[in-house]
């Protein structure tokens, strides 16, 4: 006890010299010398350095936050071509466009002399020409930047998902580099296929030895859907799914996605494709593989009888409104009836004034399509409604909608995020079949995530996979080791840590990013799994969080909340 009332003696002297030493500090700090004064009134104004995704697809597929990264720009990396395409979106005067840096990634970090050069190659320089670029690159960057410049560099899709322009924010990491999240060719491929996604498993066709993330070795998981980038050899990618999956497993090839009049969906199986691939072009297409795209409403034929109206699917990003993208917005406009939760219709109210706004609709999906008889009563107790008031809500939305439609209105459904990963309103595509039906692809929270940790999440030391999963499917895709994104919705954390320590190591790299996409309340705890529950604590976590697991994160000063 004594020892205890001696600490505490020794707390408050040294809380009391604190205080008379801030008191002294915050009294000369008023009175600034002349010479001080000077300094502050002439010194640069501080730069900064983003990486802006731009999202696929046409230029109307930006997020308005992109848009104004841009505005702000005094130097703005970025081809020609980009440069037309959003021509009609940003102003471009009076800025600085450099183009001849893009796709740069190659070969960054490594020594060339132990390069082992592909034959045939892909690469479009030697490994010195693409370091010499890279440092020519750089040094443009830190020169514009010290001089008080803001430099953007626009990467297409998302940045963070097999994106060439990553590599810079390491190189750069001191300048206090950010990502502006983009739209993913992912994201806008799901609004093309219009089908609801559950488990996603993100790879592409790479053949690395001692890898346990190979797409042979990813394909034993029935409920999850295996989306394919870079399928540059498509007869060798069908030649290994026939190996991997059923025959008749389900298969969909999107190409040009989010282009107007250019987007294509190709819809058939593993065997058709591995037989007949003719039409098939690979340059700008994903492959998607599992049963989910057995409810894919691209092809369905609206009833003549229907009316002239749209029904579309709007998904207007995560965080703050600014993360909606144009097209989002412009369709919002343009409607005689909006379906929003209460939340929505307050974010969004600037664009919903004088709108026909319905609240009340929102996650409706429980029990859709199931008979009442044939639900447990555990399953019933979860939710807030009974199974028949669930199909009761669910029948007037629909009897609301088709109502409106034959009208001639355009009638939305706003909803968070990516409205087909792990949305609760994607149901209403199928109810809705018989009419004309759009989903316009919206910004996910794990984009949003992404850009919040400032790292390529395909580029991890052991795997170059990402597979977004949820609570359920934990203990079967862990094994993989692969990078996982955890939506934990209402899934008790420490359930997720023991079913990750199972197989990942206890130094393995762990990230919780908060309330991604609020630019004020948005942060990133970074830990290891064996000492994440520590440092979390017994208080129950918001909401509004993505756990992130991986060897991508795996950098020295990242131990800390920011």
């Amino acid at each position: 006890m004594k020892a205890k009332r001696m600490r505490k003696k020794r707390l408050r002297v040294s809380l009391l010299l604190i205080l008379v030493l801030g008191m002294m500090i915050g009294c000369t700090a008023h009175t600034p010398s002349a010479t001080n004064s000077q300094d502050a009134s002439t010194a640069t104004p501080a730069g900064s350095y983003q990486v802006v995704g731009i999202g696929p697809g046409d230029g109307d597929l930006m997020t308005i936050r992109a848009v104004t990264a841009i505005t702000n720009a005094d130097v703005v990396f970025c081809s020609a071509k980009t440069r037309e395409k959003l021509a009609p979106y940003v102003d471009f005067g009076g800025k600085e466009v450099i183009d001849g840096y893009r796709v740069l990634f190659r070969y960054y970090g490594k020594d060339c002399s132990q390069v082992k050069e592909q034959t045939p190659s892909r690469a479009r320089m030697s490994c010195e020409e693409y370091h010499q670029k890279q440092a020519e690159y750089t040094q443009l960057v830190r020169k514009f930047v010290a001089a008080g410049k803001h430099v953007v560099m626009l990467s297409s899709g998302d940045p963070t998902i097999y994106g060439p322009d990553i590599w810079s924010l390491e190189e750069l990491g001191d300048l206090g580099p950010k990502i502006v999240p983009g739209l993913s060719a992912f994201n806008a491929a799901n609004a093309a296929l219009e089908v609801g996604l559950g488990e996603v498993i993100l790879t592409a066709p790479f053949k690395k030895e001692g890898s346990k993330d190979t797409i042979e070795q990813l394909s034993g998981h029935e409920r999850s859907t295996m989306v394919i980038f870079m399928p540059r050899d498509m007869k060798d990618l069908f030649a290994r799914l026939a190996q991997a999956y059923h025959a008749d497993t389900p298969v969909a090839i999107v190409g040009n996605a989010g282009m107007a009049g250019q987007q294509t969906v190709k819809l058939g199986t593993v065997e058709t494709f591995n037989t007949d691939l003719s039409g098939v072009d690979r340059r700008r297409s994903i492959v998607y593989v599992g049963q989910s795209l057995e409810r894919a409403q691209c092809k369905a034929v609206p009833l003549a009888s229907a009316g002239k109206g749209k029904f579309y699917l709007v998904g207007v990003g995560p965080g703050d409104p600014d993360l909606i993208t144009l097209r989002g917005k412009k369709i919002i406009e343009s409607a005689d009836m909006i379906f929003a939760h209460k939340r929505l219709k307050d974010k969004f109210q600037e664009y919903l004034d004088g709108k026909d706004v319905i609240t009340g609709y929102h996650r409706l999906f429980p029990f859709y399509g199931k008979s009442c008889a044939d639900v447990s009563p555990a399953d019933k107790s979860r939710e807030r409604m009974s199974c028949e008031e669930y199909h009761q809500k669910q029948a007037e939305f629909a009897a609301l909608t088709r109502a409106a439609v034959s009208e001639g209105k355009t009638v939305v459904m706003l909803d968070s995020g990516d409205p087909l990963v792990y949305g609760p309103c994607s149901w209403s595509l199928t109810e809705l079949s018989d009419l004309d039906t759009e989903v316009v692809p919206g910004l996910s929270c794990f984009n949003a995530a992404n850009a919040a940790l400032k790292a390529g999440v395909t580029e991890g030391k052991t795997s170059h996979s990402v597979i977004l999963a949820s609570g359920w499917s934990v203990a079967e895709m862990a094994p993989h080791q692969s990078t996982m994104v955890l939506f934990t919705m209402r899934t008790q954390f420490k359930k997720f840590i023991d079913g990750l320590s199972a197989y990942y190591a206890a130094d393995t790299p762990v990230a919780i990013v908060f309330s991604a996409g609020y630019a004020e309340r948005e942060r990133v705890l970074h830990s290891t799994l064996g000492t994440v529950l520590e440092e979390v604590g017994p208080d129950r976590l918001p909401f509004e969080y993505l756990l992130y697991v991986g060897d991508f994160l795996d950098r020295k000063d990242d131990r800390q909340v920011n």
